[in-house]
């Protein structure tokens, strides 16, 4: 595993230590600016986060959870952010670093580690945050009639756990659109390339 450093708090366009690029590098193209153009990808989560939660009062033919408890999933998802960039960082390779800070100019946190990744493993580094979401709409979907409790704490934590991602998966979505299938993705201070 790579080794992470906290460098707290930064400002959004911090430069950090990059890998050179090797001859023929070329730039991925990303809408900019980049929390606006990743909002469209937060679309599907959150309809599946809602379409869970009606079939959930459709089969308990009551409203699915507790709203007492909302407050505690949301305080709950605030403090699984250190977590969700702990799990982009898990994928870098042994012997880079990997610095993780937050920008609350820009109410975000980052993992940022400009070594080479196979395109899969790119992708599976942008997914990976996503078990902070899923699992606890799993729970939510399975927990039993009285514990709206529970549900009351995982739906707004699988809701926040499947939204953050958001420029993951606009990052995915150029990848995958603009690179053959055994390139190699890096990220610099300036952007992301391919080669």
């Amino acid at each position: 595993m790579a080794k992470i450093q906290w460098v707290g708090r930064q400002e959004w366009d911090t430069a950090y230590p990059e890998e050179p690029l090797p001859q023929g590098a070329k730039p991925l193209r990303c809408p900019e600016p980049l929390s606006a153009a990743a909002l469209p990808y937060g679309l599907p989560p959150l309809l599946a986060c809602f379409g869970a939660m009606l079939w959930k009062a459709r089969l308990l033919g009551q409203f699915p959870l507790n709203p007492w408890f909302i407050p505690a999933g949301i305080l709950l998802g605030l403090l699984l952010i250190p977590v969700h960039e702990l799990l982009h960082g898990a994928c870098f390779p042994k012997g880079r670093t990997v610095y993780i800070g937050i920008t609350p100019e820009k109410l975000a946190a980052f993992a940022v580690c400009h070594a080479p990744l196979p395109r899969w493993r790119f992708v599976v580094m942008c997914l990976l945050p996503t078990v902070l979401g899923l699992v606890p709409l799993a729970i939510f979907l399975l927990a039993p009639g009285p514990w709206g409790s529970v549900r009351g704490i995982c739906w707004p934590l699988a809701v926040m756990g499947l939204l953050s991602p958001m420029p993951d998966y606009m990052n995915i979505s150029c990848v995958l659109r603009q690179t053959p299938q055994k390139a190699r993705v890096q990220s610099t201070n300036s952007g992301l390339w391919y080669f």
